[in-house]
């Protein structure tokens, strides 16, 4: 464990905490007690203001470290937060809370749960394990998987309990035949929570809101607490602002730091109207606008500010930086998605070649993680090392998890999940009709089925199943004995070799040795906890992996692209940044096309993505696109449409000049669309013709197709592949064809 800091020498260390800040930064750092709103523009520092914030009042006496408590929206974020307080305190602060939302509340129940029927040793069950739990609970009322997959029920309840819905508000409401099996079904989960003494992602937060609703316990953490500070308020849903509530109620001493153009986790419960009406909350509440920019060139920042401003609901904020204006930011059409990830890799070759970038530098960002393939396929073809964020992430790996599931039921043996995955892993002879007599076994004594295996072997089961679970119990019996006196990584050690899972992966395969030398990097992070004490190691371990994020997989320092989501990438910046699928329906989303609200958010996604670049921006948008399987013509999104006459607009060309990208045609600087939205295909910069003798049909042919009856060529274009047609149907609409696929038959005129 770290040693206590040493007693700090106030003056230097109020000196330090103020060095080096803007004169709004000074200010929100050293700004008097009470309520304090941080309108924290994108790059402008506001992690930095929130740490030198908290040294500040530790460092002047306002404040002791255990009376602090912090809040961040990622694990990252707070480990950094934490690394930077050490560096200006000196080291760690003890009894300082810091840590997310979740972490927080965890801690709060570990604590205090019990007052509110909580177990101590509960466990955290992650969208893994909530989704096992639900597709129990969905076969047991029988509900019909095609109808209500696991995932679907799981958001379904996650959305209704950010909304503070229970099953029974939940069953008096559902109207559809999906909400109605999710109704039969969510008890039953509820159920399994229970008797697994578990409790999922939501439940932490809800349970959270419970026990500070609790009179002694919430007046003692409110009197304590005299600093609670927020970060992302703009991100806050309903349980979080209630928690933030609670702890500040008695001091008011409440720093939030957020902005709301950059709130955009609705979906999820996010309410951007906490921020907007922490004034209306507290109306002593100081407000201090933090606008100087430190990460982006200011071409950036002139295209990111010209997207965020046709939204209504926003703060009065500019964005500025003392930077250069950097290269222009550059807008680029592309023949479909294939060409889209061709256009990405060679820019990317291009600016490692031509202007010494490094790979690691570069993200690619898109609204829907479906759009990662093409770019992968890519990628691979051509040798280009990237990182896939959100997709099979290391915690999510069957290894991984079973290791994992084995040390859960060393802390609690009723976690029903951990057995699930485990008992027959390796395999023992246990199949599915023994875990079913198990089960009714466990059910008729109203206990878990790990504590009902003595019984049910003495009755239902017969045999070598009998003989295997008794086993397997004594096993676990022997591990949890074993645990309490020993490091974390001895522990994690003796488990792999005594329940032989070691052995079932050290095949003598190369992709056994994958598999433990993911292992061992599990254990490298167990390794971490060696320093506490045994009974705080395993469960202080298991709370911090359950509580990881996709983004805290991401590897620093990698020489490979980034592929994320737009949603994961908030918080990241990179100095070379491509956003792909600017399109209607992808960008802003379908979902959004018939609600305000949600288009507003779909446009504050865009300025998310674009102010996470440094240097450079691209925007990239297709002609067409292949969604679920058959081409669609695409419109160009219209979050272009305001983009200033800076930007660069490109398209793709195949007689391109040799000394220009090979997937770029350059339109020029200021060069704007004139067609109205709905003229899609006078949009599109096409690649050049080929003679007219070699394609089949020309624009206005009237043609017949076997599906989609008559219609009339818009435009017929020759490119690699071949002749390519845009058919505008009498009854169909607008489609788009490979001449050589389809079956067409012209018309008379």
């Amino acid at each position: 464990m770290t040693a206590a800091p040493p007693t700090p020498d106030r003056a230097g260390q109020r000196a330090a905490t103020l060095e080096g800040l803007n004169p709004n930064q000074l200010a929100a750092v050293s700004a008097p007690d009470g309520p304090l709103l941080i309108l924290a523009g994108a790059g402008s520092g506001k992690t930095r203001v929130l740490t030198h914030r908290i040294a500040h009042l530790i460092g002047t006496g306002r404040v002791r470290p255990h009376e602090v408590v912090a809040v961040t929206f990622t694990n990252k974020a707070a480990r950094e937060m934490r690394e930077r307080l050490a560096r200006l305190l000196g080291g760690e602060a003890p009894g300082l809370w810091l840590g997310t939302f979740h972490a927080i509340a965890a801690r709060l129940l570990r604590q205090d749960g019990e007052a509110i029927g909580v177990p101590r040793d509960f466990a955290i069950y992650d969208e893994g394990d909530r989704q096992a739990a639900l597709r129990r609970a969905l076969q047991q009322v029988g509900a019909q998987e095609r109808l209500v997959s696991p995932a679907a029920a799981a958001a379904a309840i996650s959305r209704a309990k950010n909304s503070e819905q229970d099953p029974k508000a939940y069953a008096h409401l559902a109207s559809t035949p999906f909400e109605r099996q999710v109704a039969r079904a969510w008890p039953v989960y509820e159920t399994v929570l229970a008797e697994s003494r578990a409790l999922d992602f939501d439940d932490l937060l809800l349970r959270a809101v419970q026990l500070l609703e609790e009179a002694e316990v919430a007046a003692r953490y409110a009197e304590r607490f005299r600093l609670v500070l927020v970060d992302e308020y703009q991100d806050t849903n309903r349980a979080q602002y209630r928690i933030v509530r609670a702890l500040a109620r008695q001091h008011h001493n409440l720093t939030v730091v957020g902005d709301p153009d950059q709130s955009i986790y609705a979906w999820r419960g996010a309410d951007v109207r906490n921020i907007l009406s922490f004034e209306t909350d507290y109306p002593e509440a100081q407000v201090i606008a933090l606008e100087q920019n430190y990460r982006s060139t200011g071409h950036i920042l002139q295209a990111a500010e010209a997207v965020i401003a046709a939204n209504p609901d926003r703060r009065p904020k500019r964005l500025w930086t003392e930077a250069a204006a950097g290269p222009q930011v550059t807008v680029a059409q592309l023949s479909d998605e294939r060409e889209e990830a061709q256009a990405v890799a060679e820019e990317a070759r291009r600016l490692v070649d031509q202007e010494g970038a490094s790979l690691g530098e570069m993200a690619v960002v898109y609204r829907t993680n479906a759009q990662s393939r093409a770019l992968e396929e890519v990628l691979l073809r051509q040798g280009i090392p990237y990182q896939l964020v959100g997709g099979v992430c290391f915690y999510q790996r069957r290894e991984i998890r079973d290791g994992l599931a084995y040390l859960r039921l060393l802390l609690n043996p009723d976690d029903e999940m951990a057995f699930d995955r485990v008992v027959n892993v390796p395999k023992r002879g246990v199949g599915p009709q023994s875990l079913q007599l198990l089960q009714e076994a466990a059910r008729r004594a109203g206990t878990s089925r790990m504590a009902a295996i003595a019984a049910a072997a003495a009755t239902e089961l017969r045999g070598a199943a009998a003989t295997a679970l008794r086993q397997f119990r004594d096993t676990i019996d022997e591990l949890r004995s074993f645990a309490p006196g020993w490091p974390l990584p001895t522990v994690f050690d003796h488990v792999m070799q005594q329940t032989g899972y070691r052995r079932l992966v050290q095949d003598g395969t190369p992709e056994g040795d994958e598999r433990w030398s993911n292992l061992l990097e599990l254990r490298g992070l167990a390794d971490e906890y060696r320093d506490l004490p045994a009974e705080e190691a395993l469960p202080a371990f298991l709370e911090q992996v359950a509580l990881a994020g996709d983004v805290d997989t991401l590897e620093e320092g990698r020489a490979g692209v980034t592929l994320i989501t737009l949603h994961q990438v908030k918080g990241l910046e990179f100095p070379i940044v491509f956003v792909t699928g600017l399109e209607e329906g992808l960008l802003p989303h379908s979902r959004s096309r018939d609600d305000a609200r949600a288009l507003e958010e779909e446009r504050r996604l865009l300025y998310v993505g674009m102010t996470r670049a440094m240097r450079r921006l691209y925007l990239f948008h297709a002609f067409r696109r292949h969604l679920y399987g058959s081409p669609s013509l695409a419109t160009p999104s219209r979050f272009l449409d305001p983009l200033p006459d800076t930007v660069q607009r490109l398209a793709t060309s195949v007689a391109a000049p040799a000394a220009r990208p090979a997937w770029a045609d350059a339109q020029g600087a200021g060069a704007r669309w004139t067609a109205p939205r709905d003229a899609v295909v006078a949009r599109a910069v096409a690649p050049a013709p080929l003679p007219a003798a070699v394609a089949r049909f020309a624009t206005a042919d009237r043609v017949e197709h076997a599906r989609y009856g008559r219609g009339t060529i818009l435009k017929s274009t020759m490119t690699r592949a071949g002749e390519e047609v845009v058919i505008q149907f009498d009854q169909a609409g607008t489609r788009i064809f490979s001449v050589d696929d389809a079956v067409l038959r012209r018309l008379d005129r």
